[in-house]
């Protein structure tokens, strides 16, 4: 990949940037009482054209899938790739993987459920997947993608066609539904790794090896917080990360000060500190967690905000409208239910200006 090809990108995007709203902007939208209101705040910024074309204001969402619509068609159109946005789409794409395996064994239809920013050939992966006789090769196929010098291979709905397979292969063992998630969870993440790996972006890998190993410790203490036992949490562990599933298999038994201490040297040893508290119990240790994992995707885009031009500055601009587009979800959520002002404020993420 070479950088220089992004110059004219970055510049566009650096334009882009500056319509992001503030942290400053975003309590002052929680400083009205009203989702109206703050709609009509809204109304000033670039939010402005599908607030007009609102019938209700309950009807917000609309909104909020419109403007990232909008930012991913905007980005794609000037990228002079599309590998940095593939990265950013993974999770809708596996999102609406989830929908159609649990279609096909639930014989339902979950149409309504599926997410137009995930757009793979679902028509393809489904009729393949209902062929009896198709025998799957993901192990092979995704060995092989590590040494193609950074191509996914020609027919990527192939690849998703196999983690597809694999998820269903693991519901037809067990007949658990929530093996599924587990199965594209970590197929997701998988992929993630093999996406930042073709991009040759080291700060990317490394980032998203520290996703996994935050996405880890929250998978132990949810197994924990839900009284599963360890063979839970085994198949749970995603691989690729800085720490070894190995690890979290001897973390199952420490308490959350124990946990502080053994990861204090990690590299997401700050993620752990900020968060966990000893004086929680485990359920709120695990939204607190959360919440740091969505800080963590912010201050990546911050440490990269240096950086003149490359694919980095698209995909940080796509980083915090997606932080963005959550926090304006947090404040209509709770102007819609009427909740407490600070308690609202506390539940909003970093932003990236």
């Amino acid at each position: 990949m070479n950088k220089d090809d992004y110059i004219s990108a970055s510049i566009s995007t650096r334009m882009y940037e500056k319509n992001l709203l503030t942290r400053t902007d975003l309590e002052r939208l929680n400083d009205y009482d009203s989702l109206r209101d703050v709609l009509n705040q809204l109304n000033e910024t670039i939010y402005r054209g599908p607030i007009n074309d609102l019938d209700r204001p309950e009807e917000y969402e609309k909104i909020l899938k419109d403007e990232l619509k909008r930012v991913y068609k905007v980005i794609e159109d000037i990228a002079p790739d599309k590998e940095i946005i593939d990265y950013m789409k993974e999770k809708y794409i596996f999102h609406n993987l989830k929908v159609l395996v649990k279609e096909i064994i639930q014989e339902k239809d979950y149409s309504s459920l599926y997410l137009e920013m995930g757009d793979i050939d679902l028509a393809y992966i489904k009729k393949n997947l209902i062929k009896e006789d198709r025998k799957s090769d993901f192990f092979d196929k995704v060995a092989s993608l590590s040494s193609e010098e950074g191509s996914l291979g020609k027919d990527t709905r192939d690849l998703y066609l196999d983690y597809a397979q694999k998820a269903l292969s693991y519901y037809e063992e067990t007949k658990n539904p929530q093996d599924i998630d587990i199965s594209l969870d970590k197929s997701y993440y998988e992929k993630l790794l093999l996406d930042a790996k073709a991009l040759e972006l080291d700060t990317l890998i490394d980032f998203t090896r520290e996703t996994i190993d935050l996405i880890n410790l929250k998978s132990l203490l949810r197994v924990k917080s839900q009284g599963e036992d360890m063979e839970t949490l085994e198949k749970i562990l995603i691989e690729g990360g800085f720490i070894e599933p190995i690890k979290f298999k001897e973390y199952f038994s420490y308490e959350i000060n124990q946990l502080i201490g053994s990861l204090s040297n990690a590299k997401i040893g700050n993620y752990v500190k900020d968060s966990l508290n000893d004086d929680l119990n485990l359920d709120d240790n695990i939204l607190a967690l959360e919440k740091a994992i969505d800080s963590h995707m912010t201050d990546y885009t911050r440490d990269s905000k240096m950086i003149t031009f490359g694919p980095e500055v698209l995909m940080n601009y796509v980083i915090s409208k997606e932080t963005e587009i959550k926090n304006l979800r947090i404040l209509l959520v709770s102007k819609l239910n009427k909740l407490d002002k600070e308690f609202t404020l506390e539940k909003l993420r970093k932003s990236y200006v």
